[in-house]
């Protein structure tokens, strides 16, 4: 049996209120539904070889899973690009040592928890190197606050003050930690050219303190 071609897709362009935000302008949105994988860290990506090596088996699997889905495909399949790499971030106010970090990479829908688990029990088994527990996350759609963090110009944290300010402003309740979405990828950028979306969940009620 031969390949089939199909048409490649960037999910930056196939979702764009997922992956669109401004800089210094807060904006509200609705994330997209994504299904995913992740694998649950605390090192910063930009200088963590643990962090890029569970980018690394993420994408692996992500492009085991579509490859092989090309010669049987199911219903709604398309071929992509890599989507960026998203991460939630936890206890951010605590010591290093106390923060939490988790990886998430977005897959299509027509790739379901139990072809993941499957792909995931082949890799290890191909391997005497445990690999990083890996979870599959269906997400939802959730209304959030955002804005774009540009590396060149320094630290998020000013980004991060502007996004609380608005939710205090509009009476917005911040209900989840702090998101990031890594429009380019660590591994193959230059620092300055970074760009980051910085997100938070929220919901209409008590304004943040």
């Amino acid at each position: 049996m031969h390949d089939k071609t199909f048409e490649k897709i960037s999910f930056k362009e196939k979702y764009p209120e997922h992956y669109t935000a401004e800089e210094w302008k807060v904006t509200e949105t609705t994330t997209h539904d994504f299904n995913y994988m992740t694998i649950a860290g605390s090192e910063h990506p930009q200088d963590s070889k643990r962090f890029n090596n569970a980018v690394q088996l993420l994408e692996w699997l992500s492009f085991t899973m579509k490859f092989r889905l090309k010669n049987d495909p199911p219903q709604g399949f398309f071929d992509y690009n890599m989507p960026p790499t998203e991460t939630v971030r936890k206890n951010m106010d605590k010591k290093k040592e106390d923060r939490k970090r988790k990886i998430f990479l977005p897959l299509p829908s027509y790739i379901e928890e139990a072809r993941v688990v499957n792909t995931r029990r082949v890799a290890q088994a191909k391997t005497d190197e445990k690999l990083p527990q890996m979870r599959f996350y269906k997400g939802k759609k959730k209304k959030v606050i955002q804005i774009l963090h540009i590396w060149a110009y320094g630290s998020g944290k000013r980004k991060v003050n502007k996004l609380n300010a608005y939710a205090k402003k509009h009476n917005l309740e911040i209900k989840w930690d702090y998101q990031e979405i890594y429009l380019n990828d660590m591994r193959r950028t230059k620092p300055d050219n970074l760009e980051t979306i910085i997100r938070f969940d929220v919901k209409k009620g008590k304004a943040t303190k």
